[in-house]
């Protein structure tokens, strides 16, 4: 029988949930233990810049003072962060409780006879908010692993088997991405890869209101001194700005905060709007699903590769199917940013690494909206 294990997950927040991570917890209970900010971040192992920006965001979040420092007095927690510190003791006993035999009863639940399965596909991808939509839709249909990797590292994943389709993008055109094109032409093969477009997006800049209107271009980010917080090395997005910096002359060590990371285009811009950074490189979705504003600089083409000769080749035709139907279409007009029209768009690997000229019409339309 499958075993199942199953977990509680605390997600709070005011328009958004986020999920409530441990170290914050840790580091309020340390803080009302020891009554000094001091003592607390050498118990919760975190720097002293860290803990007050770990605050500083959930005060956002949750829109409650968590701790309060006092001259002479040390550091309290507010009765706010008090409760919060305590949710674990308060969850525990009650979660007992009630997924007591839960366990073996999902168990016997998820037992289904082999020939009722769905099939399951490894998918490794750069992270799309869309390709999460996607995958909500096709869920009666197709069972997809879904692991978000930078866009080289998914064709790498591709490569070593272990994955059956990769998801990867590259702008319009892809020479911005200068000598870094060499990486992605290596990774596929005309004979051994099967590539099609699923979707199109809307790359830029992420702004706080109180930097909206001054920043209009990536050189204005060292000349304003905008705080700056990054996606990760290795992921596709940051790949692509770091290829626009050195096209505009713009060095990475004059911005603020450039080593500052985070791992999705959500997390990005929930640091923006929580004040902890000023400005991100993302996707038109999250400025949107945030209330934050938006300078289009670039149009990406999402791509899905899967071997020539894999039956998955059929999952990568489901999955196109499903981003050309209607009712997906009217699911990401609301997310904002995103066009499905060129879907299904068999991609040759000449094509794919040819001028912005050889892409379908109704592809290239976005990056003129």
């Amino acid at each position: 029988m499958l075993k199942v294990k199953l977990d509680a997950s605390l997600r709070v927040g005011r328009d958004t949930l986020y999920a409530l991570p441990p170290e914050l917890l840790g580091l309020l209970r340390a803080i009302e233990r020891h009554g000094s900010l001091l003592h607390a971040i050498k118990e919760a192992g975190v720097s002293y810049r860290h803990a007050w920006g770990l605050l500083g965001r959930w005060e956002a979040i949750t829109g409650h003072k968590l701790a309060i420092l006092t001259r002479g007095q040390g550091t309290g927690l507010t009765p706010f962060g008090a409760r919060l510190a305590g949710v674990g003791a308060w969850l525990e006993p009650r979660i007992t409780q009630r997924f007591r035999d839960l366990d073996t009863e999902l168990a016997r639940y998820l037992a289904v006879p082999a020939e009722l399965q769905r099939e399951r596909v490894q998918v490794h991808a750069s992270h799309d908010i869309a390709l999460l939509k996607l995958k909500e839709r096709l869920d009666g249909r197709l069972a997809i692993d879904l692991r978000f990797e930078g866009s080289l590292n998914s064709l790498d994943s591709l490569a070593r088997g272990d994955c059956d389709i990769a998801g990867f993008h590259l702008p319009d055109p892809p020479a911005l991405l200068g000598a870094l094109l060499e990486e992605f032409s290596a990774r596929l093969d005309a004979r051994e890869h099967y590539v099609a477009l699923l979707l199109s997006r809307r790359q830029g800049l992420i702004l706080s209101k109180g930097t909206a209107k001054r920043v209009r271009e990536l050189k204005d980010l060292p000349r304003l001194g905008v705080q700056l917080v990054n996606r990760e090395r290795g992921s596709g997005t940051r790949l692509l700005f770091d290829a626009l910096l050195a096209r505009d002359g713009v060095p990475p060590a004059a911005i603020k905060g450039y080593e500052h990371e985070e791992f999705t285009h959500m997390a990005t811009a929930a640091t923006v709007r929580a004040g902890m950074a000023d400005a991100a490189f993302g996707i038109e979705a999250a400025a949107r699903a945030h209330g934050l504003r938006f300078v289009h600089l670039v149009t990406e083409h999402y791509y899905l590769a899967c071997r020539r000769s894999d039956p998955v080749r059929v999952a990568v035709d489901t999955m196109i199917a499903t981003a050309q139907s209607s009712a997906f279409a009217r699911t990401i007009a609301r997310i904002g940013g995103y066009d499905t029209s060129a879907a299904g768009h068999k991609t040759g690997i000449r094509e794919l690494f040819a001028p912005a000229s050889a892409m379908p019409r109704r592809a290239r339309a976005l990056n003129r909206r």
